[in-house]
């Protein structure tokens, strides 16, 4: 089936506009303003990590925790840092200009073009792959709903949870997986019918690399695809070699990258915690919070009850988060039912299965609501049946089609809005700029910062410094150096003991032991003190061993003598 040029068109100003306007979550960050480098939204925080790490993955692969001296880091895949530190060092193109200015323009387009792919592939209908991009742009939950009639303002896009479609490009590992993960998919649908060892082996190599780039996708592809293999061979009797070198060579592959990664270092990563998202969901006041209904099932005795309680908050968390994307799920099995050609459907049903079952089941210990990262899988595969019912809606009832995807895609502005406004949450003060500038060109060598405070932030406007913003890693982002302790968050993630650390980092600034003070120098193996307005060091320069090397705008840096 060929496409008209006013096809092509309306694919091509779709893909654009969109991919423009999706940019905007990540453009405007980790640029220069008069205050100093300004981050909106989770690029205060998430962005400053990635950039850390690409940092360490110019020099070290694999990398040294930067915000761990001394350790190798493990329990975190870090593919996408290591291919923009890869595009970085053969193009010298600064590391934050890719990530936060390049690589999401190029993302979005790759996901616009590859959705629109599968989808008429799968359905050769020209609506239904547009409605498959735009959901894949725009698609958000009910949390715009609740924030409408309580306060007046389109917003709460996880209010139930889960990320939505316009902050795709906010996780950029996600946003990279999801490109993977389609290119993936269409091959297997254009060569799973030729049995050919050869492509399977081509195609299980290239979804391995979800590993290394988001483990919770390869998770969900590798069981979804052994699944289908089994069901197949027991279905037909007959052994698919196509779909064995598939499972073979990413399992394989797959397990070799996590080895590398660390991950097994820690084989308990999930907890089983049934319904932690469904509790908390009505429990946390920055969530639906109902705590009439999360106070009566708490104190509820009678077990029927109890039961028909867990059954709709299950509810509320799917349709929260799905809004009338929900629909999707009810063509999904209409689809799955009437179709003679089933192989993508069966694929996808374990695929389902699993990405909605875990975050209800399990948490990720240090920080539990990462597992959500798992339902962000469930949403985006749910779009393309969603884009299937829009279609066939359309075609009795385009007012009714057009209300739906409007109404789908509306709490977006809420999103994206908050990307457009000054000044920024956060930001890196220019005073700060030339500090790390200082250090970073210093000898390389582990720097020790004052412990953070969570309660320093109460104290500042917009934009709030980012010390005292959130717990991140912009020491070692803007100084290329490996930190003694720092973004807290990310070592709970990745299961580091970092509180023992921190008691040793604050005993070092309290203390007026000197023996103790110049031991826990060496023995860390710290060479520089980075230090600001305020953060003050007991003991006296020369019981430390250490020079000032800089000191300017309240910003003090020493260096340990050896």
């Amino acid at each position: 089936m060929f496409h008209t040029s006013k096809t092509k068109i309306t694919i091509f100003l779709v893909i654009l506009l969109s991919s423009v306007l999706l940019s905007v979550t990540m453009f405007r960050s980790g640029l220069h303003y008069d205050y100093g480098i300004g981050f909106w939204g989770p690029n205060g925080h998430d962005g400053i990590w990635h950039l850390s790490l690409i940092n360490q993955l110019k020099q070290n692969v694999p990398p040294q925790n930067p915000v761990f001296s001394g350790e190798t880091l493990t329990n975190y895949h870090w593919g996408f840092d290591l291919l923009v530190a890869f595009i970085s060092k053969i193009t010298t193109i600064n590391s934050s200009v890719l990530y936060f200015q390049i690589l999401p323009f190029l993302f979005s387009v790759l996901l616009g073009l590859l959705s629109y792919n599968l989808a008429f592939i799968l359905t050769k209908n020209h609506i239904s792959s547009i409605l498959f991009v735009i959901l894949n742009y725009f698609g958000s939950s009910l949390g715009w709903i609740v924030t409408l009639i309580k306060s007046g303002q389109i917003g709460g896009e996880s209010l139930f949870w889960s990320m939505q479609s316009a902050s795709t490009l906010l996780n950029p590992p996600y946003a990279l997986s999801l490109i993977v993960l389609l290119s993936g998919l269409i091959l297997w649908l254009k060569h799973h019918k030729n049995n050919s060892i050869q492509w399977g082996i081509i195609i299980g190599a290239l979804l391995s690399l979800l590993s290394c780039i988001k483990v919770y996708s390869a998770v969900l592809t590798g069981i979804s695809l052994s699944l289908y293999w089994l069901i197949d061979l027991i279905k037909t009797k007959k052994f698919s070699k196509f779909n064995f070198s598939i499972c073979l060579s990413m399992g394989f592959l797959s397990l070799m990258i996590l080895t590398l990664l660390g991950v097994f270092n820690n084989v308990s990563l999930l907890e089983f915690k049934p319904l932690w998202f469904t509790h908390s969901l009505i429990e946390s006041i920055d969530k639906f919070y109902w705590p009439r209904l999360a106070s009566f099932r708490y104190n509820q005795s009678n077990i029927f009850i109890s039961v028909i309680v867990e059954l709709f908050l299950i509810i509320l968390f799917f349709v929260g988060n799905l809004g009338f994307r929900v629909l999707g799920l009810f063509r999904y099995f209409l689809k799955y039912i009437d179709k003679k050609d089933k192989d993508f459907d069966l694929l996808i049903l374990p695929f389902l299965i699993i990405s909605a079952l875990i975050p209800l089941l399990f948490v990720q210990k240090g920080t539990a609501w990462n597992t959500i990262q798992f339902f962000y899988y469930f949403t985006f595969i749910i779009n393309f049946y969603f884009s299937l019912f829009l279609t066939k809606l359309h075609n009795k009832s385009k007012i009714i089609a057009i209300i739906l995807i409007i109404l789908s895609c509306v709490g977006s502005y809420g999103t994206l809005k908050d990307y457009f406004g000054n000044p920024p949450p956060s930001a890196l003060p220019t005073s700060e700029i030339k500090a790390l500038n200082f250090l970073k060109d210093k000898e390389n060598g582990y720097v020790l910062t004052y412990p953070y405070d969570k309660y320093l932030k109460n104290n500042f406007e917009t934009p709030i410094p980012l010390y005292a913003y959130e717990t991140t890693a912009y020491v070692s982002a803007f100084s290329q150096k490996n930190i003694y302790l720092e973004d807290e968050m990310n070592l709970d993630i990745t299961g580091f003991d970092w509180k023992t650390r921190q008691d040793q980092a604050r005993k070092f600034f309290t203390s007026t032991d000197k023996y103790f003070g110049r031991g826990f120098l060496v023995n860390n193996n710290i060479k520089y003190i980075y230090l600001l307005k305020n953060q003050t060091i007991n003991l006296p320069e020369s019981d430390l061993q250490v020079d000032k090397i800089y000191d300017s705008d309240n910003i003090k840096i020493f260096q340990v003598r050896r």
